[in-house]
């Protein structure tokens, strides 16, 4: 026993490590940094500067609408640039470890209901999965979803153990991590407590009446700065929260049976990414307007073809997952064990009930939010397949989770490549479905081009203005204050005798799309090359030079500039507190 229990732990150890090397290798140099980060950095590097009376009482935009999240994300943000220091990388330390937390209760969570090897091996499938790690490796309020929404569950299974003795410490976790959970996306927002309550009505766990009491506080004090804003605004965000579900259900005037068919192939191709790391899986279409006979046609066009293969594996892995659960639910005897079943089977059905308006419309990070139902999918597929076939569930095991381990670690590997060669060469990605960029750009070299650019003023003394693509236009404006450089965008209708012009675009885009439009006020001067991108300093032609100098005044920029929602007021700590 002592032997097994140690060789357990070694092999445990490595798994946690090799999570823990995907996630943190090369963080810093690698990171990602652009249009959203650089918002919320934004937000952190004023409060930082001022105090944190500049931290707001709400948080980002929900993609797509104009309701503001929860601010909890940002004081989680504030808190790591306190420990870590105030750079990209120190803001989006609490992701990292965040998602190396994740590893821990993740096995936690499975041990549920599988033994220890399958347990250990969906761990280390979920350590290995591209699709989490690549989302560990920067800062985005979605990003902590897998760590507590997997805590938030976990914490419920635990509240209807009867034969748990800590059920109310556990129904006090739910509510933190509940608290958290809701303030980092909208659909975790609607989702988590609908699981959470449909799961609680079930069970009906007795608990002392002071944990609910203790429960429901902290939510509403974790939830504070959101009401406070409420108030201060005559309930503007909750308007606006209705506001974007009915958007969200009306974007797309499709007919339920579409909406169900894409819903099911887009999870089928979501949970394949998360398991595999395949992100080239490509479906038919399916057309209910078509006058056929069987009331539906389907179409396959080249790309289709050239990837059926991975898009039929995917509907049959989800299919035949389905299928398992379903067995399993009817012929598991044992109540813990059943209870696992049923939170998971709700959060597999509310999850699929939420995304049918959006069906046309799903981002991969909205999977996120389900993060670890895909893995559980696997382990109970593993375990009908063997029951049925009456074959060792070890061997069967070691051999499925090996095949999808090693799937992700070739993924793994040719992601971490095209981050190393980004630095110096113009490279293709293919296609990229996670993060959906058109090519890899690091932290690195931003930096690299900020410093070029500080150079530059260090030399003449005159500020920097600059445009750049917008994806990263922002993060380089970032870098260039934390340098404390004075810059602006580019004018369209002035153009300075002493002030230093550069444009920077990705080195594989159009040269006549994005390049030439300043031919007419500047020549093209000194073209660089850092990796994917490029910078093309500019040249004033004299004759379009409309003053000599800048304002110093038009160069400071409010950091509410780069939050463009003015339809809700969003009110900072300090507003509440001044006299």
């Amino acid at each position: 026993m002592r032997r097994n229990n140690f060789s357990f732990l070694i092999v445990l150890t490595a798994v946690f490590f090799i999570g823990i090397f995907f996630r943190s290798y090369n963080f810093t140099p690698w990171l990602h940094f652009e249009l959203d980060q650089a918002r919320d950095a934004l937000i952190i590097k004023a409060a930082i500067e001022n105090g944190a009376g500049d931290l707001p009482l709400l948080g980002p935009r929900a993609a797509g609408t104009i309701l503001r999240l929860g601010p909890i994300f940002y004081y989680i943000q504030y808190v790591g640039a306190k420990i870590f220091g105030n750079t990209p990388q120190g803001i989006a330390y609490p992701t990292l470890l965040f998602s190396i937390f994740s590893l821990g209760i993740f096995y936690l969570f499975t041990r549920r209901y599988f033994e220890k090897s399958m347990a250990i091996g969906l761990t280390a499938l979920f350590s290995c999965s591209l699709f989490l790690i690549t989302y560990s490796r920067f800062a985005w309020n979605p990003n902590m979803l897998p760590f507590f929404g997997i805590l938030f569950f976990y914490s419920l299974l635990r509240i209807v153990d009867e034969d748990d003795k800590k059920r109310g410490w556990w129904l006090i976790i739910s509510s933190v991590s509940l608290s958290f959970l809701v303030q980092f996306h909208f659909l975790a927002l609607v989702a988590a407590p609908l699981i959470g309550i449909i799961f609680i009505s079930i069970k009906r766990p007795r608990i002392n009446f002071l944990f609910w009491i203790a429960s429901i506080f902290l939510f509403l004090f974790l939830n504070i700065p959101m009401i406070i804003n409420e108030i201060k605004t005559g309930g503007d965000n909750s308007v606006q929260f209705f506001s974007a579900i009915t958007e969200k259900s009306d974007e797309t005037p499709k007919t339920l049976p579409e909406k169900i068919s894409e819903n099911y192939l887009q999870h089928s191709s979501g949970y394949w990414t998360i398991l595999t790391g395949s992100q080239d899986v490509v479906f038919f279409d399916i057309d209910f307007s078509s006058k056929e006979k069987i009331g539906f046609d389907i179409k396959c066009n080249q790309d289709c073809r050239d990837h059926l293969v991975k898009g039929m594996a995917s509907f049959i892995l989800l299919t035949l997952s389905i299928f398992s659960l379903i067995i399993a639910l009817k012929t598991e005897k044992n109540i813990t064990k059943k209870d696992f079943l049923t939170l998971n089977a709700l959060w597999f059905s509310v999850v699929f009930v939420i995304f049918l308006p959006i069906s046309f419309d799903l981002s991969p990070r909205f999977f996120l939010i389900s993060a670890a139902v895909p893995f559980v999918f696997l382990g109970l597929l593993i375990g009908e397949m063997t029951r049925l076939l009456k074959i060792n569930k070890n061997i069967v095991g070691i051999i499925f989770v090996l095949i999808f381990v090693i799937s992700n670690i070739v993924f793994d590997m040719r992601f971490f490549r095209q981050l190393s060669l980004a630095q110096s060469e113009n490279i293709e990605i293919g296609t990229d479905k996670i993060l959906k960029q058109k090519t890899r750009i690091t932290l690195k070299q931003q930096n690299e081009i900020a410093n070029l650019m500080e150079n530059t003023y260090k030399n003449n003394g005159y500020p920097i203005l600059f445009n750049a693509q917008s994806e990263f236009n922002r993060s380089l404006t970032f870098l260039l204050d934390m340098r404390k450089i004075p810059r602006d965008n580019i004018e369209k209708s002035k153009v300075y005798k002493n002030a230093n012009y550069f444009t920077v675009v990705r080195t594989q885009s159009d040269y006549d799309k994005y390049i030439r439009k300043y031919e007419k006020r500047f020549m093209i001067g000194e073209k660089k090359e850092f990796g994917t991108l490029t910078v093309y300093q500019l040249k004033q032609k004299e004759e379009f030079i409309t003053n000599q100098n800048i304002s110093k005044k038009s160069l400071v920029r409010d950091v509410s500039n780069y939050d463009s929602n003015k339809n809700a007021k969003r009110y900072m700590w300090r507003e509440i507190f001044q006299k």
